[in-house]
């Protein structure tokens, strides 16, 4: 999968921007945060987040990745989806998400379109602690890679439940 992807971007819509790279456009999707500090013809270069279904292949992008990070996190949530982490990243900058899920500010975060109160509790609830780890910069690459072993062991661990 792609890590990331570098170019020149050739147009901006709201929903995404087509890079050019070697002659190669690829349509990334971006957070409106990222579409306010993209610029046409310019270089730039995004961390990407592969989006594949069964009909569906995507590219995400971010200018930081930091920035992706917080975005696969929130892709951890039950109920949170592609759509709705993108609609939450163009809320709130990686500080203010941050310092919400800290601060456990579900009212503030609830503001986000189609995000009810319901799934803004869960997220804060099920993030606390990883965004704690993520916040830590001495903690970070050691943290994350603890996170993400902590979320693959509990999915294992529903999956092993479930089959009895």
């Amino acid at each position: 999968m792609f890590e990331y992807l570098k170019g020149k971007v050739a147009y901006k819509k709201l929903e995404y921007v087509a890079l050019d790279v070697n002659g190669v456009g690829y349509r990334v999707y971006i957070s409106l945060r990222a579409y306010e500090k993209i610029e046409v013809e310019k270089e730039t270069r995004f961390f990407i987040y592969n989006v594949i279904k069964e009909d569906t292949f995507k590219l995400v992008g971010f200018l930081e990745e930091r920035e992706r990070t917080l975005f696969e996190l929130l892709l951890s949530v039950s109920g949170i989806g592609v759509s709705l982490a993108i609609s939450i990243m163009s809320s709130f900058s990686v500080e203010e998400l941050s310092e919400i899920i800290l601060k456990e500010e579900y009212s503030t975060l609830k503001k986000v379109p189609k995000l009810g109160e319901k799934k803004a509790k869960q997220i804060i609830l099920d993030l606390k602690e990883k965004v704690k780890i993520f916040n830590n910069p001495s903690a970070e690459v050691g943290g994350l890679f603890e996170v993400k072993k902590d979320f693959v062991e509990e999915e294992i661990y529903l999956a092993l439940e479930a089959l009895g």
